[in-house]
């Protein structure tokens, strides 16, 4: 995992060229002011939308909270690029929006993709599809407070608003700023929205250098400082972790019980969690359903068919891989403990913070060296064996995501933890046999909605997958973009449904083992 970054390395000492003292002097501070300012956007009001809809969805009881409970997850099924396009041909001039204002009351309004600046609807598509992130971690801490320390707060007379800024919010404040770092990471790994509004960020300038300009040497060094911004991102992260730090003492707190409202507050609460419902996930879904019905003769068509095909062969392939790297990784790490074993481990999973854009450079520069090694050593083999072919693709993704597989394959360890496989052990198993026959079974829950997650992170992903697919093959995600890119927004409707639908199966699918699982641990 670390071979490509040292490849990426090499090219900080490399010879400028003129294109980079071009963008040296001319271009690189408006690539920070664009990707500072957008993810400082995104972040806070995605860290406003999550918390809010956290503290009410945990602390009261009111009308469709099980409907909400499951539908405020859904927005991870949409990739920004495709709420991008969505909004796009919902608001714009010939969108439904404004035709129906034009024919059912002869208004002729300002088109609000045209009058809004393109940064402010960035920051919106990234608030509405990345609050989730916010969102359950927040509320995952808000599950395991006790109830004492707000029934305390309440009866020293604070009041409901002084006690969630003066109580709620410093307890959520490190859940909440690790969700917003994860916003601001998936930030700065955007392409496809920034793209679409024609934003100088550090991804699109990556693209411009590498795709327009044929400059690989302006491409790395600009890969290069993402890196640096995303390392500090991550400084703040620990910074902001090790400043904060709370426990329960006690093991018999009460848990958090909902408190039932009605009337007017009911009312708001509702309206919060249907506008954030409707904009992140009903908004997107309905304007593709409606491009769907327009385009449905000519939609199904064999180009389409291959991209599905290859998208998911691909992406079950990179999961797998992701899978039993992650598993082996974890399953080592807890019997044979020690600090390289921690240290690798950690080293390991710093693949999801690392945007997409910088791996695909250094994934690149990687292969190409090992394509003239493999070609001196064995001439017989083609001369580009591995950087023409899926190989580096399939690569990318088990390092982009190889973080997602270890953490759930962890949780699942960190459930059933090493006594069954010390009775094992001691009955005369090896670790081989144990792992199979005892291990396996019981972890198969985490390791299904870690698969599950992987799988849907793979189909949403569209830097590495622009970078990195072999030639003349495009996935769904690269289908989508090159339609949007050449203006024809009703053909991506297919191949963003496909996304977002197997997305919506996967989450809903994951909610369901989640339950059943709670389910059976309490009854027993």
């Amino acid at each position: 995992m670390l071979l490509p970054f040292l490849s990426l390395a090499g090219g900080m000492f490399s010879p400028s060229g003129e294109y980079w003292d071009y963008v040296r002097d001319h271009l690189l501070r408006d690539y920070f002011a664009e990707t500072i300012l957008l993810a400082a956007g995104a972040g806070t009001s995605a860290f406003c939308l999550g918390v809010a809809l956290a503290w009410v969805m945990s602390l009261y009881d009111f009308r469709g909270r099980k409907f909400f409970e499951v539908f405020l997850l859904l927005p991870l099924a949409i990739p920004p690029y495709i709420a991008a396009y969505a909004y796009e041909g919902l608001l714009g001039y010939a969108g439904i929006v404004q035709s129906f204002f034009r024919n059912a009351f002869e208004l002729q309004l300002v088109s609000l993709t045209m009058a809004i600046p393109a940064q402010a609807w960035a920051i919106w598509i990234f608030t509405v599809t990345l609050f989730p992130y916010v969102y359950l971690l927040t509320r995952a801490i808000l599950s395991n407070q006790s109830a004492a320390i707000f029934e305390n707060a309440l009866l020293l007379g604070g009041g409901r608003i002084r006690m969630f800024l003066r109580v709620g919010l410093p307890l959520l404040w490190p859940a909440a700023a690790a969700g917003t770092i994860l916003v601001c990471l998936e930030v700065l790994n955007d392409f496809g929205v920034s793209s679409h509004y024609g934003l100088n960020t550090f991804t699109t300038a990556i693209f411009a250098a590498w795709f327009g300009m044929g400059d690989a040497d302006t491409a790395v060094k600009l890969a290069l400082l993402l890196l640096a911004l995303v390392f500090f991102v991550l400084l703040a992260r620990k910074a902001v972790h090790n400043a904060r730090r709370y426990q329960i003492v006690s093991s018999r707190e009460k848990p958090v019980i909902p408190r039932r409202i009605s009337g007017m507050p009911q009312a708001g609460i509702v309206l919060l969690c249907s506008l954030a419902c409707l904009a992140g996930f009903a908004a997107p879904l309905l304007q593709m359903l409606y491009w769907l019905r327009l385009s449905w003769d000519g939609a199904f068509t064999a180009e389409l068919g291959r991209a599905l095909t290859y998208t998911l062969s691909v992406s079950a392939t990179a999961t797998l891989a992701v899978m039993i790297a992650a598993t082996g990784t974890v399953n080592a790490g807890r019997l044979f403990s020690g600090k390289f074993s921690v240290l690798f481990s950690q080293g390991a999973t710093l693949g999801y913070a690392i945007p997409s854009a910088v791996l695909a450079i250094g994934i690149i520069s990687f292969f190409i060296e090992a394509d003239a090694v493999l070609s001196a050593v064995f001439p017989f083999l083609p001369a580009k064996f591995f950087s023409m072919g899926g190989i580096m693709l399939i690569f990318a993704y088990g390092i982009r995501f190889f973080t997602v597989g270890y953490q759930m394959a962890e949780a699942g360890f960190a459930k059933i933890g090493t006594i069954y496989t010390e009775a094992s052990r001691s009955l005369g198993r090896g670790v081989t046999s144990t792992f199979f026959l005892v291990d396996l079974p019981m972890i198969r829950h985490a390791l299904i909605s870690g698969s599950a997650l992987v799988f849907i992170d793979i189909l949403k992903e569209l830097p590495l997958s622009l970078l990195l697919r072999p030639f003349n093959t495009e996935t769904l995600g690269t289908t989508v973009y090159h339609f949007a890119k050449n203006e024809v927004l009703e053909e991506t409707a297919l191949p963003s449904l496909c996304i977002i639908l197997a997305g919506t199966a996967f989450i809903l699918l994951t909610r369901f083992w989640e339950k059943k699982e709670a389910g059976r641990v309490s009854g027993s």
